[in-house]
């Protein structure tokens, strides 16, 4: 049997063995933690894309409104429903353009029948200075007589001018209230479907501008070509061009991806909020996608635009690339009144960090294109960013023993992916 002393030198011997066992555990993960994430340079690809929120519309709309004041007697359509250019819409109340119209017509015909009596009447006066300017020349009528008859000739040719001048206006009271009637039947100026239909039998339709309560009727839209309109930051849409791929998807369709490209890219901004700039891009969507005739206007989308592409070029993890600013001495080389930044990168050989200046091309949220200062294999620090802005010129750095893509890897393989 042990004793007491035994005991107590086993128990000692187990307890410095788990000691030594959980140090080196966290001594070893301790100097893990202090040593610099990196990774290797490679060849690859690189898609630089922009994202943007935005909604879905029809390329072509049409807000209905009119030019007539009255109230709706019979309303045509639906909301939802499909038309042709051509079929009634709405038709507002006719009997005071028509009584309008009556008097119109009998306002002309008067006027033209005081015309009439006015165009007999200088041609009297006319005649009558005629026949007295002859007895005048001949000195049969003293100089009072032959002026009135002149002033008679001119008042009745004035008189005249002025009925023809009414008969003209009563002609375009009468065209007006013509096409006033006309218009208080509206029709789809083009095939779509009514969409944001406000319009009820009864109420006044109102003529004026759009965003006024009654001004605009209805929406005709053209359904067979969808558009996503998105938003984009200006520090964005300078990358944007016509004729651009994107991907468009829907919060109503989870999982369904619409592909088109852009067509429109606006040239003014829309103040959003106090700071920021956006800029209307309009995305024509393919029609022949799966679902696509599910899209209503005003749904909530969101596209993905690429911008640029990049196939089998030197690139490095965006985190390890930072920006310094350059000497006023660059500077003043090329003509610039202020130093203008670069960007550097930090390469390790022989466990110590030497700072290389790089020429960068496009990136994505992962990595960025190297086009001069790195080459193939390398090592580059990737963080901590904040050890890695304070990291001196030749200086020594521990790194971990896995690299970044070798951590990436293996976090796939534990949760079943593949690398």
């Amino acid at each position: 049997m042990a004793t007491r002393k035994t005991k107590i030198f086993i128990g000692a011997g187990l307890a410095l063995i788990l000691l030594v066992a959980v140090g080196a555990a966290f001594g070893g993960g301790r100097d893990e933690t202090d040593a610099y994430s990196w990774d290797r340079i490679t060849h690859g690809d690189i898609r630089e894309t922009i994202t943007a929120s935005g909604e879905i519309q029809a390329r072509t709309k049409i807000s209905i409104g009119t030019s007539v004041m009255g109230e709706i007697k019979v309303l045509h359509v639906k909301d939802g429903q499909d038309v042709k250019a051509g079929d009634p819409l709405v038709t507002i109340d006719q009997e005071r353009l028509k009584q309008g119209l009556n008097q119109a017509q009998a306002a002309l015909e008067g006027v033209r029948q005081d015309a009439g009596r006015l165009k007999a009447g200088k041609t009297r006066a006319e005649e009558n200075f005629t026949r007295m300017e002859s007895l005048y020349r001949q000195g049969l009528i003293s100089d009072e007589e032959y002026r009135q008859a002149r002033l008679n000739r001119d008042t009745s040719a004035l008189s005249f001018q002025s009925a023809e001048a009414a008969v003209q206006q009563s002609v375009a009271n009468l065209a007006s209230m013509k096409d006033s009637l006309s218009k208080s039947e509206l029709r789809a100026p083009i095939s779509g479907r009514v969409t944001g239909l406000k319009a009820l039998k009864g109420e006044t339709a109102i003529p004026g501008m759009s965003n006024l309560p009654g001004a605009t009727l209805m929406v005709i839209s053209d359904m067979s070509e969808i558009i996503a309109e998105i938003k984009v930051n200006e520090s964005e849409v300078v990358r944007t061009r016509l004729g651009q791929t994107a991907q468009v998807t829907v919060e109503s369709l989870p999982g369904r991806v619409f592909p088109g490209k852009v067509y429109e890219v606006a040239t003014a901004s829309e103040k959003i909020g106090q700071d920021a700039n956006m800029y209307l891009v309009k995305v024509a969507l393919d029609m022949k996608s799966q679902d696509v005739g599910s899209l209503r206007p005003g749904m909530s989308a969101r596209a993905m635009v690429l911008t640029n592409e990049a196939k089998g070029v030197l690139r490095v993890p965006l985190q390890s690339v930072l920006e310094r600013e350059g000497s006023m001495e660059d500077a003043q080389k090329k003509g610039l009144l202020s130093p203008e930044n670069r960007n550097v990168a930090f390469v390790v050989k022989d466990g110590r960090a030497t700072e290389r200046t790089i020429k960068t091309g496009i990136a994505n949220t992962q990595f960025i294109e190297v086009k001069d200062g790195l080459q193939e294999n390398e090592k580059v620090l990737t963080g901590p960013v904040r050890k890695l802005k304070e990291m001196k010129e030749k200086a020594t750095a521990k790194l971990r023993a896995k690299s970044d893509q070798e951590l990436e890897e293996e976090a796939k393989k534990r949760k079943g992916q593949k690398p």
